[in-house]
């Protein structure tokens, strides 16, 4: 699903869900990992991005031509600690590690799928863009 349209790199979601704020954030956990997916709505994605140093990493999803996207595949892995969190993401997803180490993030957005390793610390407010062709 697509969701807005990005204007001259501007930060903020300009679409407004019908579903209450406190309802469009899913939070998982998988042992030392926690996958936070939200930021549908002004309001929502506001918040998550004021908190982005607070997490070891956010995750913003988009097309190559700026618009948000829902509905990501998001796979987090702590290979070493065996453990893993998945859910449907997006546009923003915030995850939360307790140590720190080589994470495996796996996102797929209509079958096309990216991998990217990554290293992180407990809150160390890192942040990756993930785009996609549509």
């Amino acid at each position: 699903m697509r969701l807005g349209r990005g204007i001259a790199g501007a930060c903020l979601l300009l679409v407004v869900a019908a579903a209450p704020v406190s309802a469009q954030v899913e939070q998982l956990r998988g042992g030392s990992l926690s996958l936070r997916c939200g930021g549908i709505g002004v309001e929502a994605s506001q918040r998550m991005r004021a908190e982005v140093a607070m997490h070891a990493l956010t995750l913003l999803f988009s097309s190559e031509e700026g618009a948000y996207l829902t509905d990501v595949q998001t796979r987090i892995d702590d290979p070493p600690g065996g453990q893993r969190v998945e859910a449907s993401c997006g546009p923003i997803a915030q995850i939360d590690v307790s140590e720190a180490g080589s994470y495996r993030i796996t996102a797929t957005y209509q079958g096309v799928r990216q991998e990217h390793w990554v290293e992180l610390v407990p809150g160390g407010g890192a942040s990756l863009s993930l785009r996609w062709r549509e």
